[in-house]
């Protein structure tokens, strides 16, 4: 650990201005795949989080006005990320305790959205002509913005939201999740010489950290749970900041008789349980039709019983998957409860490791109104409702949760798979394929799923202010 630390050249306090600056606010951060101590952590402090909001200001307005400065300079930080990108995977294997093959693709995954949005810092407006007047748009900096992230994907995350933010001219002050901020600021290391101080920061801390920089920035994008993006929200309309919100899901697939059985139960087994279901993604809801149920429930099984456990940096043979653990105590606790309902269920050997590992569960012919069926459970748990018989059936009942962030359909006939995909009310929906998002496509839900778009123009646009400029002919 040591080692690959010395290696970034970084130090484990907060990254304000341009450099770490040590406090005596002390943090242990905890090895999820032992339960043992990791590394000591400052913590930024309530002062800290005013001097960064203080430099962000001060740097906002020259950064803006040179789109192709900012061009350059993300473009610099996408290389000098892939140069570490080993180094910067096993911090965030260390911190996450997810597989490196799965964290190597995270940052490998944060080099391409850098790369993507280095190439949109000119931002066009718009251009109309009136007999009496030309009027034309300008998308500008909403100036500093605070961009809060989940423990679940730590460096991709912070990836999604710096890259769209510092593209568009803003300044950014990130405040990772408290139990994994190894990795963004390892990423604000390796932009001290690329960035100006200032432009980014980096405070690692708690609630009091993000609530102070909430009250202060000119905008905030929160990844995390709907009871805290519920919080955001009302702090926000006091103030009446604007704000994105990705939150939680409930996620539904739709599996029609005419589809690849074998093909959608190993895919939808790799959506349910990557990332130990740690996903704000994953699938917790399969509804399959009634003459292909028991086939698909037999591959199902076969794939959830080659999910093998194990520390970050081991590998598993021939046709078997890796899963790491929990993030921490509190998730073991909540999730665990999950795989002990008293519905028929399978799930895949126990894990004999000492860190927070719940074996990947599955429930089947679950009643539509079983308590757990309407709850985002973050985890490796999913449930196999009782069969549909019509489509309307199928899509009726997977439109029936609170949540609105991702769906699938499993179908032979894309015909018949984009109708369905058209009537599914969620943000995000895939046809024969699961939990792929590429950077240029709008990512984001709907209702209790969050508010704005992430990615893509739309996500781009979230970090910009439009204003209109009208001039007498």
């Amino acid at each position: 650990m040591q080692h690959i630390w010395k290696n970034l050249g970084k130090g484990l306090s907060p990254y304000i201005d341009g450099r770490f600056t040590p406090t005596t606010a002390y943090q242990t951060l905890i090895n999820p795949s032992t339960r043992n101590p990791l590394c000591e952590l400052s913590n930024a402090t309530l002062d800290q989080v005013d001097k960064a909001i203080v430099c962000a200001n001060r740097a906002q307005y020259s950064w803006e006005q040179n789109p192709h400065y900012r061009r350059d300079c993300l473009f610099k930080l996408s290389n000098a990320l892939e140069r570490h990108t080993e180094d910067v995977a096993a911090l965030e294997s260390f911190q996450t305790g997810k597989p490196l093959n799965d964290a190597i693709s995270e940052v490998q995954s944060v080099v391409e959205c850098l790369r993507t949005f280095s190439g949109q810092t000119n931002i066009p407006g718009e251009s109309f002509m009136d007999p009496s007047m030309h009027a034309y748009t300008i998308r500008e900096a909403y100036g500093t913005v605070g961009l809060v992230t989940s423990f679940n994907y730590p460096l991709l995350l912070a990836g999604w939201k710096l890259a769209p933010a510092l593209a568009a001219g803003n300044c950014a002050i990130v405040k990772p999740a408290p139990q994994t901020p190894l990795t963004t600021l390892a990423l604000a290391g390796l932009a001290t010489d690329i960035l100006p101080p200032g432009v980014l920061q980096v405070l690692p801390g708690g609630a009091d950290v993000a609530c102070r920089l909430m009250e202060q920035v000119d905008k905030t994008s929160f990844t995390g749970s709907t009871l805290v993006g519920q919080a955001i929200q009302r702090e926000s309309g006091n103030r009446l900041t604007p704000g994105v919100l990705e939150c939680g899901g409930n996620n539904a697939v739709i599996v029609l008789k005419d589809a690849d059985i074998e093909q959608a139960a190993y895919t939808i087994s790799q959506g349910a349980f990557s990332n130990a279901g740690q996903n704000c993604c994953a699938v917790s809801r399969i509804y399959v039709h009634n003459d292909v149920y028991k086939t698909f429930l037999t591959h199902l099984k076969k794939e959830t019983m080659k999910w093998k456990a194990i520390t970050p940096f081991e590998t598993v043979g021939p046709n078997l998957y890796p899963y790491g653990p929990l993030i921490d105590q509190i998730q073991y606790e909540h999730i665990y409860p999950h795989t002990q309902y008293p519905y028929k269920n399978w799930t895949s050997p126990l894990s004999q490791l000492d860190g927070f590992y719940v074996s990947p569960t599955v429930y089947t012919n679950v009643p539509d109104d079983s308590p757990h069926v309407a709850q985002e459970i973050f985890g490796p748990v999913v449930s196999v409702l009782e069969p549909f018989t019509t489509t309307d059936e199928a899509i009726h009942r997977a439109n029936s949760s609170n949540y609105g962030l991702a769906s699938a359909v499993f179908s032979k006939n894309h015909k018949e798979a984009h109708k369905v995909a058209a009537r599914l009310k969620t943000g995000v929906v895939w046809i024969n394929l699961y939990n792929i998002v590429p950077d240029f496509l709008p990512f984001g839900g709907r209702n209790m799923s969050g508010i704005g778009k992430e990615l893509g123009r739309a996500g781009l646009d979230e970090f910009t202010f439009l204003k209109s400029v009208m001039v007498e002919l």
